[in-house]
């Protein structure tokens, strides 16, 4: 049976070889685009979820309510009360990240990225393999555990378990020994790790640093990441209750600490708002690109029936034959649903094999490796089949239903006619086309609009003629580095902080509210030297900025307007805040310290001019290829050992902003597949049309019409389509997209021509398409045309 209809299928599409080949081409392009933004997507669902007990993994969140913000930090000692006084925490495992680590490899150091401190039970937690000693395997202090791609990197060709190497830590030679190997981490999982050190060098580093108080006994010294395993038969809810009774145990009144679980299926997607280091997902860019790909599929599903219903008055006479040998409706509907499904299975390999192509540039628009990981690999193969055959199911239901019903006598009299009502539908499945179009331009030119608003906006400080050079671990040597380049004439000021303009990284701090002490209100934190206000042409509005010749300000504040307003000041200057009871010595004008995502926070500057992390070159306008070279030759100096890098502020702001970049390209490829597609439907459509008005043509010629007003005639009812479609769109891509811009606390307005723009556009593809062939049947011989059959 099968063998049958492929028979006929093909005999088919051999007799309608252009219509076949236009509709073979939309649903590659559609399917090919399709998978690779499912790929996209079974990839980022598909985090965490390689552990076996990943419904009973969980990791400790704890709340400040001073400064509403969630961190994943937790105190040290919180591991011990869990594991003696939470019957259903079965293991407890806190993990910090080690820095400045390095290992010993032929006489030199190799850095180590993702060092780990934990504790044995990181592996009762975690269904990791290891191979090794099992139980208690990272107890004692000088143990390490290797990841399988780091042992064969350290010990090629041997076995690497009971061998000692070198590690450097904290800048000391310590002699490891190598207890075991562990599987490598899945790369969908959140949390990973190149090896596992004991949690003693940890507590060292912290306590080195921070030598007021112990981080292993200290309930303030919220460092680890805390990972626990719960029974089975418990969930993070039931230890609310203990969670509150701990609290009021170990904090005093003052103190809003708040502990909290997180599941670890959560954590990827619901980590926005969690201060964390952890990688993170984003839900929204997964529903926009689920529904971008649906809508591409739903262009090629229209054009596939579109194109079918077009020809399916060359198939009346075939099926007339049958239906007079004795075929039922339900078997020649069943026959022509199978041979749309044949044709979207042969349509497959060719989409998979596009997609494949189309796979580096993706990567580049998604910012990330779309693996084929092997624990989707069944994902992948349901996933794309299903969609392939529900294509093909979809997309021929309507015709096979339409041609089955099919009177014998009419079909024998050659009575078929695409009467009016067939007509409507094409041109109404047509509309539907060019609506998803537009809706895709319109949105295409409005998330264009917002990035071209982001990079423009005027921040409240330079945002062009901008250099900024990040110190990395040479912070200490910011000073020196600002003082030799400043005596350059083309460097107009030069300034430090500890974060770019504008930070990415947020510093809250809960500081009481002058005149009621019990009250607290969050505001921002940022540290900067001497000399950045200048830089960075931040306004000074009221009072002065930091000076050293004016004296020491090192417990001096400068407030910005919301944090005054925040507070309540009135004539702020001179004024004591609790910030080590320092003095306001002046105000600045309110800047975007963060991106356009953000409301303006209440903001407190901090005079530092021991270290920064960044360093703010502001320039003379064009002479950046002048400066650049003086700015490297002043840092080899310095720094002779690292390489210089640096941004401009232009740079760095397309950085910041490069989702919304790469949302708008991804939205406008979609809408270049999506008017390909529809424009192969209007492209045979118009073909299927012309050959059947063939001798309505030629009688129009014979009573006197002219070559120009049947070409006006075709493109007329185009322009209409277009104009409706236009209209249609408009509403739903001003919804879509004001949902899309309530991201921004700044942003732009939907303007007028975007949908102009979005019209021309879809009116000079549609017509341009519809124009070779309305031009051809102008020019048709009304002899000719009226001897067509």
């Amino acid at each position: 049976m099968i063998k049958n209809y492929l028979t006929t299928a093909l005999r088919f599409l051999k007799r309608n070889k252009l219509f076949a080949g236009i509709n073979i081409m939309g649903l590659s392009l559609a399917l090919a685009a399709s998978f690779v933004i499912l790929l996209y997507v079974i990839n980022e669902l598909s985090y965490n979820t390689s552990f076996k007990n990943r419904k009973q993994i969980y990791r400790v969140l704890h709340n400040n309510a001073d400064i509403k913000i969630t961190d994943d930090g937790a105190p040290y000692i919180l591991t011990k009360h869990l594991q003696d006084d939470f019957p259903q925490v079965k293991y407890v495992a806190p993990t910090h990240f080690v820095t400045e680590f390095s290992v010993k490899m032929d006489e030199e150091y190799i850095p180590v990225d993702r060092v780990v401190g934990a504790d044995s039970d990181i592996f009762n937690v975690f269904d990791i393999n290891v191979r090794g000693q099992q139980a208690n395997i990272l107890d004692e202090p000088n143990s390490i555990i290797l990841s399988k791609e780091l042992a064969q990197k350290l010990f090629p060709g041997k076995d690497p378990i009971g061998q000692n190497l070198v590690a450097q830590i904290d800048e000391k030679d310590e002699v490891l020994e190598v207890k075991g190997v562990f599987d490598n981490f899945p790369v969908n999982s959140t949390f990973q790790a190149d090896c596992f050190i004991n949690v003693k060098w940890i507590l060292q580093q912290i306590n080195s640093r921070i030598k007021e108080r112990d981080a292993e006994t200290d309930w303030r010294s919220m460092y680890w990441q805390t990972w626990l395993l719960l029974d089975k038969n418990n969930s993070g809810g039931s230890l609310d209750e203990q969670f509150r009774s701990l609290e009021k145990e170990v904090f005093s009144d003052d103190e809003k600490y708040e502990f909290s679980l997180q599941n670890l299926s959560d954590v990827y997607f619901g980590s926005q708002e969690i201060n964390s280091g952890l990688p993170q997902g984003n839900l929204k860019n997964i529903r926009i690109f689920s529904a971008i790909a649906l809508l591409v599929i739903l262009i090629a599903a229209l054009n596939y029936i579109i194109l079918s219903t077009a020809v399916s008055t060359g198939r009346s006479k075939e099926i007339g034959i049958r239906k007079t040998n004795g075929a039922g409706a339900k078997s020649i509907r069943r026959q022509l649903l199978n041979e749309s499904l044949i044709l979207s299975i042969l349509v497959l390999p060719v989409a998979l094999f596009l997609a494949w192509m189309g796979k580096p540039y993706a990567e580049d628009l998604f910012q990330t490796k779309l693996l084929i990981l092997r624990s989707n690999i069944v994902i992948y193969v349901s996933i794309y089949v299903s969609l392939t055959l529900l294509i093909g199911l979809v997309s021929g239901l309507y015709t096979a239903s339409y041609l089955s019903k099919l009177n014998v006598i009419s079909i024998l009299n050659n009575s078929i006619r695409a009467g009016k009502r067939k007509t409507r539908i094409r041109s109404a499945l047509i509309v539907v086309q060019l609506v998803i179009f537009c809706i895709f331009v319109s949105s295409t030119l409005i998330i264009y609009s917002q990035y071209r608003y982001a990079l423009e906006k005027d921040p409240g400080y330079y945002n062009e003629d901008v250099l900024f050079v990040d110190m990395g671990p040479n912070s200490q040597s910011s000073k020196a580095f600002i003082n030799s380049i400043k005596t350059y004439p083309d460097v107009l000021a030069a300034g430090g902080a500890i974060d770019a303009l504008p930070m990415t990284t947020f510093w809250p701090y809960p500081m009481e509210l002058p005149g009621d002490k019990s009250k607290k209100i969050p505001i921002e934190l940022l540290a900067v030297d001497y000399n950045f206000v200048e830089a960075m042409g931040i306004q000074i509005i009221d009072g002065r900025g930091f000076s050293q010749e004016l004296g020491d300000d090192e417990n001096s504040y400068v407030l910005n307007e919301n944090a005054v307003k925040a507070l309540g000041l009135t004539d702020p200057v001179g004024k004591k805040i609790d910030v080590v009871n320092g003095t306001v010595i002046g105000v600045v004008k309110n800047f975007n310290l963060h991106s356009l995502h953000s409301e303006i926070p209440p903001l407190l500057m901090i005079a530092s001019n021991d270290f920064a992390q960044q360093v703010a070159i502001h320039y003379k306008d064009g002479s950046l290829e002048n400066v650049l070279p003086l700015i490297k030759s002043e840092w080899q100096k310095i720094v002779p050992d690292e390489p210089m890098n640096f941004k401009t502020m232009d740079e760095f702001l397309k950085e910041v902003y490069t989702e919304e970049k790469n949302l708008s390209v991804i939205v406008s490829v979609s809408a270049f597949f999506a008017l390909l597609i529809a424009s192969f439907g209007l492209f045979g459509l118009t073909l299927f049309i012309m050959k059947s008005q063939t001798k309505e043509i030629g009688i129009k010629k014979v009573c006197g019409s002219s070559g120009q007003s049947i070409v006006l005639s075709f493109l007329s009812k185009n322009f209409i389509m277009v104009a409706i479609a236009t209209l249609l769109s408009v509403l739903p891509t001003i919804f879509v997209m004001n949902k899309w811009l309530s991201n921004f606390a700044f942003k732009t307005d939907i303007s007028w021509w975007v949908f102009v723009i979005t019209f021309v556009c879809a009116a000079v593809v549609a017509l341009s398409t519809v124009l070779f062939h309305s031009y051809r049947a102008s020019r048709i011989n009304p002899v000719e045309a009226l001897r067509y059959e």
